[in-house]
């Protein structure tokens, strides 16, 4: 049965997953650049900001801010509709447009247009632009047929507080790590804290942006914002601020664990920075993450049978000092 995914009505905050079928390594360098070009496509398109991500060789991490629906005017739309499918693609759209016109077939014009509107801010259009693309785009040039991606993706609402996004984006910084791919996070071209490290202008932009949001203020650098970051991974979170930090289902310590030996009783990871290095149950399954107060606020975005037992949607992370996030409970 599909697990009822749990967004919220006007802004909200994501943490966005999803997975190549099959186990498939199908992602290399050279389509890592193809699929990141249309996700940022896809987010000028639909109106969402990406902070930061990480494409992996068989799936892909995104933190992403879907902003209350809007009013549209034509212009904007023509300007989202060229970031979208491109300037040749898009002047024949244009053309066709002009055609039905001087057959007095406006209003196939608009119900288009309408249909286009629909599609802007909602995170499932978003996802659904982009992976759709890059199937078809995959499949032709490589001869391939049908979907490569492993069902629907993944996504957790997320907390709109400075602790809740600089730690999932940290997470999502260090997926390259996690893999081995790169000793440090700023190597990793394919995440977007690597990728601004070496001087990727849009990568920059993306967590600037994060930052400014996260501590409300109007302006701040690249060289503040790649501080804060790091000093997430690092930990320095966790020390400085030790009345909350971010929940989680608790981290998967397989690799620590003697044979036979209880996992549940393994002294868990002693800072912030040791948590992210490793792979995270709560970032990555579960409906949202935040705050008790938070999780409570949303509670009724949650499936009926969630809704009904409230005492039993919130795990805890001891170590972390908070209530840990739930929604509907799907790590393994």
């Amino acid at each position: 049965m599909r697990r009822p995914r749990v967004k919220v009505e006007g802004e909200g905050f994501y943490h966005v997953v999803s997975r190549i079928g099959g186990r498939r390594f199908l992602i290399d360098d050279a389509e890592k650049g193809v699929l990141l070009g249309m996700i940022r496509a896809a987010a000028a398109f639909s109106g969402v900001e990406l902070y930061t991500y990480a494409v992996m060789s068989n799936h892909f991490h995104l933190l992403v801010r879907v902003p209350r629906k809007q009013a549209v005017s034509d212009k904007e739309l023509l300007r989202r509709m060229e970031a979208l499918y491109g300037t040749p693609k898009f002047l024949k759209v244009l053309e066709k447009w002009a055609k039905w016109s001087t057959k007095k077939q406006k209003g196939r014009v608009e119900e288009e247009k309408a249909r286009l509107r629909a599609r802007m801010y909602d995170l499932s259009q978003f996802c659904k632009t982009f992976k759709e693309a890059f199937t078809q785009d995959y499949n032709r040039r490589h001869e391939n047929t049908g979907t490569i991606w492993e069902g629907r993706f993944k996504s957790i609402l997320l907390e709109g507080s400075w602790r809740t996004l600089m730690t999932v984006a940290g997470y999502i910084h260090l997926n390259p790590v996690r893999a081995e791919m790169v000793e440090r996070p700023e190597e990793a071209t394919n995440a977007g804290y690597g990728a601004a490290c070496q001087g990727d202008t849009r990568a920059m932009n993306g967590l600037v942006s994060l930052a400014k949001r996260v501590y409300g203020i109007k302006e701040t650098t690249w060289a503040e914002t790649r501080e804060t970051c790091a000093a997430v991974m690092a930990g320095a979170l966790n020390e400085t601020m030790p009345d909350g930090l971010i929940p989680s289902f608790g981290s998967q310590m397989s690799e620590a664990a003697p044979p036979g030996s209880d996992q549940t009783s393994l002294r868990p990871p002693g800072s912030l920075g040791e948590l992210l290095h490793r792979r995270v149950a709560g970032f990555l399954h579960g409906g949202a993450l935040g705050s008790t107060r938070f999780l409570k606020r949303v509670a009724g975005c949650l499936p009926k049978r969630a809704r009904k037992h409230p005492g039993t949607l919130l795990d805890r992370c001891p170590f972390l000092g908070v209530e840990s996030a739930a929604g509907v409970r799907d790590a393994s």
